[in-house]
């Protein structure tokens, strides 16, 4: 394949990694209504009544953040192509940041899924039902992590080794990488506490994972577009031909 279509594709695959914030958010909370977030000492009764009301604005929420689950994929092969450049050809640090990509999109996908399934007949099921496909939802779309925390370990591995003059991931990726890892852990806790900071709905259960979620995924999509930025203007000159295109118009004036 063509090198210029080939960083090109990667550029949509960085893009990538901020779509997926965006949709998973706005489809989630602005579309979907799951904020404020469900308190998982909610009761039954309280819990089927969200599922019994505005059903078309909680499918189209869920829709969404089950597309933006989809680009997920791209961003995950773009970053397992830069750790195959390190490694030297598609080892298994390539394949476990592609697995572990695809299993982030699949945890991402399926609690979204069930949350529509419960507004689908949501009228003839019980409440205790309802309650019971909510709880597996949001214990997988927020307890799931064990899947996707290889990707901190390979990148921060990645990082560390990158002996080119201009890495893609600088060393101090690592260290962010490594206390991404760290401040997720605590995340596994909301599987023991229905309430207090531990819960799925607590600071250190979500809040803090949400935050640094987010972060690392959005940096690690600005660090590959800046490197496939500037490895487009070094091979072909993309950023400056447009400077050079208006140039002789520009001395064409008195």
């Amino acid at each position: 394949m063509d090198t210029k279509l080939i960083l090109k594709t990667n550029l949509f695959g960085a893009w990538c990694g901020v779509a997926y914030c965006v949709l998973l958010l706005v489809g989630w909370w602005v579309i979907g209504g799951f904020f404020p977030l469900h308190r998982p000492s909610a009761g039954a009764d309280e819990i089927a009544a969200f599922f019994r009301t505005d059903v078309v604005k909680i499918r189209l929420g869920m829709v969404i953040v089950m597309w933006g689950s989809a680009t997920f994929i791209p961003f995950s092969a773009t970053l397992a192509d830069y750790v195959s450049k390190v490694e030297g050809r598609s080892g298994p640090l390539t394949k476990i940041t592609s697995m572990a990509g695809y299993a982030n999109a699949m945890l991402t996908f399926y609690p979204p899924l069930l949350w529509i399934a419960n507004t689908w007949r949501s009228q003839e099921r019980s409440a205790e039902l309802i309650y019971m496909i909510n709880d597996i939802a949001w214990l997988q779309f927020i307890g799931g992590l064990a899947l996707i925390m290889p990707f901190f370990v390979t990148v921060a591995i990645t990082a560390l080794h990158d002996k080119s003059a201009h890495p893609t991931f600088p060393r101090w990726v690592a260290f962010v990488s490594a206390m991404t890892f760290i401040l997720f852990l605590p995340d596994q806790m909301l599987f023991f506490f229905k309430t207090g900071p531990f819960a799925w709905n607590g600071l250190f259960a979500f809040w803090v994972p949400l935050s640094v979620f987010c972060g690392w995924f959005i940096l690690l999509a600005y660090l590959m577009r800046r490197s496939i930025l500037a490895e487009l203007q070094q091979r072909f000159g993309t950023a400056a031909a447009p400077a050079a295109t208006l140039a002789p118009a520009a001395r064409s004036h008195p």
